[in-house]
C-alpha cells in the first residue's frame, strides 16, 4: 500500500509551497498525495439540527464547489504529468474540523502543512487551525516556513528528553534521514542550575542512539532557561535544516517559531 500525505490547500503561496515539498517527497516514497480545500464561511447547519442548507446557500456552495476542483485540477497537472499521485478534494465547513475528518477517515502516513502566507486570511487558515491538528493528531506532521528544497536537508536535530521516546517517532526520525540522507543532532536542552557530565551524557545518548537504530549522528547539549528557547537557538545558530520533536514534547515550540520572523 502507498503511504499517504495529506495536503491542506487555500491556494496560498504557503500551501503551495506544502505541496511542493510534499511533492518532493512522493518522488522518493512513492506516496499518494491527497490534496484537501475547505469551503469556509457557511454555517454548518448539522450543528445546529437542521439536514439541509438554504437554497441560495446550496447554490453558492456548488458554484465554489466546482470553481475549487478547477482550480485544483490546474495546480495538479503538471505534477500529474510527471507520473505523481495526486487526489483532490473538496468540503464545505470548517478548517480544522474538515481536515480532522479527512486525516480520520483515511489511512495517513503524514500531515505537510506550510505555516502561514502573508495576508490575514492565510494567517487565520495555518495559524490556530494548525495548532488544533498538531495538538490533537496522531499522525506525524510536518510544518514549512516557506519554500524548502528536500534535498538541501543535510542537519536534522532532535530535541528530547531521551527518556522512552513512542516507536512511532523513533520510526519517523529513521524515515527522514533515510529519505534525506540528513546527519542528526541529538540534542539535550538542560537548564542553568542544572550541572550537566558530558561522558555521562554521551554513554546515555550513544545507547538510545543504538537502541533506536539512529545513524550518522553526532551528541550535544545546549543551556537555556526555556527548552523551546534553547532548541530554536541552537538550531538557527547551527544552522539546522529540519526541527524534529514528538508533538507530546515542547508544546511551546510551534508557538516560538510562530511569531518569529520569516527567514
Amino acid at each position: 500500500m502507498k503511504p499517504k500525505i495529506v495536503v491542506p490547500i487555500d491556494f496560498s503561496e504557503s500551501s503551495q509551497n506544502a505541496l511542493n515539498f510534499a511533492v518532493q517527497i512522493a518522488k522518493k516514497t512513492n506516496a499518494v498525495i491527497l490534496l484537501h480545500h475547505i469551503i469556509e464561511g457557511f454555517q454548518d447547519t448539522r450543528m445546529y439540527g437542521e439536514t439541509h442548507a438554504s437554497s441560495e446557500q446550496q447554490a453558492l456552495m456548488n458554484i465554489m464547489d466546482i470553481v475549487a476542483h478547477k482550480k485544483l485540477n490546474a495546480v495538479v497537472e503538471p505534477f500529474r504529468a510527471e507520473g505523481i499521485d495526486i487526489q483532490v478534494s473538496v468540503d464545505v465547513g470548517s478548517v480544522y474540523g474538515s481536515i480532522a475528518d479527512k486525516i480520520a477517515s483515511d489511512n495517513v502516513d503524514l500531515i505537510v502543512l506550510g505555516s502561514h502566507g502573508n495576508s490575514q486570511l492565510d494567517k487565520k487558515y495555518l495559524g490556530s487551525n494548525t495548532h488544533k491538528v498538531i495538538r490533537n493528531t496522531k499522525h506525524p506532521i510536518c510544518v514549512l516556513k516557506g519554500s524548502v528544497n528536500l534535498d538541501n536537508i543535510k542537519h536534522i536535530v532532535f530535541a528530547s528528553e531521551f527518556e522512552q521516546e513512542p516507536d512511532k517517532v523513533m520510526q519517523e526520525l529513521n524515515d527522514w534521514q533515510s529519505i534525506t540522507g540528513a546527519k542528526v543532532t541529538l540534542l539535550k536542552v538542560n537548564h542553568p542550575s542544572f550541572t550537566i557530565n558530558r561522558e555521562e551524557l554521551e554513554s546515555s545518548l550513544k545507547e538510545f542512539a543504538l537502541r533506536n537504530h539512529v545513524k550518522n549522528y553526532e551528541i550535544d547539549a545546549y543551556t537555556d532557561i526555556d527548552p523551546t528557547h534553547g532548541i530554536i537557538h541552537y538550531a538557527e545558530h547551527n544552522k539546522a535544516d529540519l526541527i524534529f520533536v514528538g508533538t507530546d514534547c515542547y508544546r511551546g515550540l510551534l508557538e516560538r517559531l510562530w511569531h518569529r520572523k520569516t527567514q
